[in-house]
């Protein structure tokens, strides 16, 4: 190849460069799991309007341990959980409302993660037992090393009316 022809490739090749999209930080799996405790305003059961919230310690990946917080509003129309019961039907059924709100990450350290969340969340037997609430979750921003993160996923928990106790758990993707 002549030097005008290697001059041309190279001025090619560093237009090429200079005007390709960079690469997307590469994206990580994103794992939470907490236990805390329950504030609500939901005293016999579950109805429209109710709010949620539970905080506590997490741990995670690439999330490192501190605390999350998690809150939800319920919504309505209310439907019950399974079927309806019939003649002869001695089990209770308690109610699904939809819900949403948002929530956050915080570690140890600072950095934290903030997400929006939607899902339906159902008393697992009577009015008044414990319940449990599954959904889905995007982020929506947070700071430090997590400033332009993007990602989402699943995201379960349970709770218990004895001792107002939550398990919360967020699985899926995160880049940042």
């Amino acid at each position: 190849m002549n030097s005008l022809g290697m001059k041309l490739a190279v001025v090619q090749l560093v237009l090429a460069l200079l005007v390709a999209p960079r690469p997307a930080s590469g994206q990580s799996a994103l794992e939470a799991t907490g236990s805390g405790t329950v504030e609500t305003n939901c005293l016999a059961t579950l109805a429209p309007r109710c709010t949620v919230t539970s905080t506590g310690p997490m741990t995670g990946s690439p999330v490192l341990p501190g605390a999350f917080a998690l809150r939800f509003d319920t919504g309505s129309p209310s439907s019950l959980n399974g079927y309806p019961g019939g003649a002869g039907d001695t089990f209770n059924h308690g109610v699904c409302l939809p819900a949403s709100y948002r929530g956050a990450l915080s570690e140890t350290g600072g950095d934290s993660l903030e997400f929006t969340h939607a899902g339906l969340v159902c008393e697992e037997a009577a009015p008044g037992s414990p319940y449990v609430y599954t959904g889905t979750f995007r982020l929506t921003g947070g700071t430090g090393r997590f400033a332009a993160a993007t990602g989402g996923g699943t995201l379960s928990a349970t709770f218990t009316r004895d001792g107002a106790a939550a398990f919360v758990t967020l699985r899926g993707a995160i880049s940042y």
